[in-house]
C-alpha cells in the first residue's frame, strides 16, 4: 500500500508489538528503520504525495502495532510543523535528524487542538527576554519525549499572544516527569514536562498566530488519525474473518463495508484537500474511531474467552481501541466541532 520501502519494519514491529504496548521495548529502533528507507521524506518532497504515502504507512503500521504507528503519527506531524514554518537554516541538521528517525519529536498541541478558535486556556506562558523568550509552565502530555526530543508547544504571550513554538527536552529548565503509566502504547515515551524559564531563541519560534498555525495543520493531523485508526480496523476484522459464521457474517461485512467507506474517503482527502472543510474532517475522523470500536468489538465477540487473556493480540487491540477517542482532538471534541459546522 505505501509508496515507501520500509524495509521490514511491519514485520519487526508486529513481532515486538506486545513489548512495545507494556512498555519492556519502544519505538525508536522502528523510527530509525524507517527513517533508514526515507519513510519520513526528504526537502523537497511533493506535499501531497507525501501525505498519501504516510497515510498509508500508518495504517500499515497500526494494523500491528498501534503504539509504533502512534510515534509515527508524532514524529510526521512534528516534520509537519516545520514544513509550514521553516526554521532556520542554522537548523537544518535538526530537520535531517528528525527524518532519519535519529531524534524524536513531540507534538504537545492538544491544548490548542482542543479549542480551533485559540482562544482555550494555555498551561504554559511565555515571557520576552531579550531577542527571545523565557518559557514557563507545563506540559501533561506527550509522546516520544525520548533523550533530546524536538518539543513543540503552544503558549500563551503578554497581551494575549498565542505562539507555536519549539525546544529540546534536555534544555536547562526542562524537567521531564516519570512516563505515564498507560492502560497500553507504553512504550511511546509518554510523559509531562515542567518547564522553568527555559530559553527560546528567535528562530525557535514557528508561529505567532496559533489559530491560522492550527487551521494548517488540522488536515494532515486528522488524516493521519483516521489512518491509526482505520489501520487497527484492518487487523480486528482479519482477525475476525477466521471465526466470522452463521448471523454474524453479515454484521462483519457491514463492519467491513464501513472500513472500506471511511478508507477510500481518506485516500481521496489525502491526495486532495480542495473544498474539504474542517467539518467533513472531523466527521471523518469521527467515522473511523467508530468503524475501529466496531471492528474491535467484533473481535472479541467472535473469538470468545481465548481474546480475553493477556497477552494475546485481541486483548492489546481492545487497549488500543481505548485510546483512540482521547487522542486530541478527542471524541468528544470532534462531537462538539461537527455539531457547530
Amino acid at each position: 500500500m505505501s509508496t515507501v520501502d520500509v524495509g521490514g519494519v511491519q514485520e519487526r514491529a508486529a513481532a515486538g508489538a506486545e513489548d512495545v504496548d507494556v512498555g519492556r521495548a519502544d519505538v525508536r529502533p522502528a523510527l530509525r528503520r524507517l527513517g533508514a528507507v526515507g519513510a519520513f521524506g526528504a526537502e523537497g518532497d511533493d506535499p501531497t504525495r507525501a501525505l498519501v504515502s504516510s497515510v498509508r504507512l500508518v495504517r500499515e503500521v497500526a494494523a500491528v502495532s498501534l503504539a509504533t504507528a502512534f510515534s509515527i503519527w508524532s514524529q510526521r506531524m512534528v516534520l509537519e510543523y516545520l514544513r509550514f514554518c521553516p526554521p532556520p537554516e542554522s537548523a537544518a541538521t535538526l530537520v535531517r535528524q528528525l527524518r532519519a528517525g535519529e531524534v524524536t519529536g513531540a507534538t504537545a498541541l492538544a491544548p490548542a487542538v482542543a479549542d480551533p478558535t485559540g482562544r482555550g486556556e494555555l498551561p504554559v506562558s511565555v515571557q520576552p527576554d531579550g531577542d527571545g523568550w523565557r518559557l514557563s509552565g507545563t506540559v501533561g502530555w506527550a509522546s516520544n519525549l525520548f533523550d533530546d526530543a524536538v518539543v513543540v508547544v503552544p503558549a500563551r504571550a503578554p497581551d494575549e499572544g498565542r505562539l507555536v513554538v519549539r525546544f529540546r527536552r534536555t534544555d536547562d529548565g526542562v524537567t521531564p516527569t516519570e512516563p505515564h503509566r498507560l492502560l497500553g502504547l507504553n512504550g511511546t515515551g509518554t510523559a509531562g514536562l515542567h518547564l522553568d524559564g527555559v530559553l527560546v531563541a528567535p528562530g525557535q519560534v514557528l508561529s505567532e498566530d496559533l489559530t491560522s498555525f492550527v487551521a494548517m495543520c488540522r488536515p494532515t493531523k486528522l488524516l493521519l488519525q483516521t489512518s491509526l485508526a482505520v489501520g487497527l480496523a484492518d487487523a480486528a476484522l482479519a482477525a475476525s474473518a477466521r471465526h466470522v459464521a452463521g448471523v454474524l457474517r453479515s454484521e462483519y461485512d457491514d463492519v467491513a463495508g464501513a472500513r472500506d467507506d471511511v478508507a477510500r474517503r481518506m485516500d481521496d482527502l489525502a491526495a486532495d484537500r480542495v473544498g474539504v472543510g474542517p467539518g467533513g474532517l472531523a466527521r471523518l475522523r469521527l467515522a473511523g474511531l467508530e468503524v475501529a470500536a466496531d471492528a474491535v468489538r467484533l473481535e472479541t465477540a467472535v473469538t470468545g474467552a481465548g481474546g480475553y487473556r493477556a497477552g494475546t493480540a485481541t486483548a492489546r487491540r481492545v487497549r488500543e481501541a481505548a485510546f483512540l477517542p482521547v487522542q486530541a482532538p478527542t471524541y468528544a471534541q470532534l462531537r462538539r466541532e461537527v455539531a457547530a459546522s
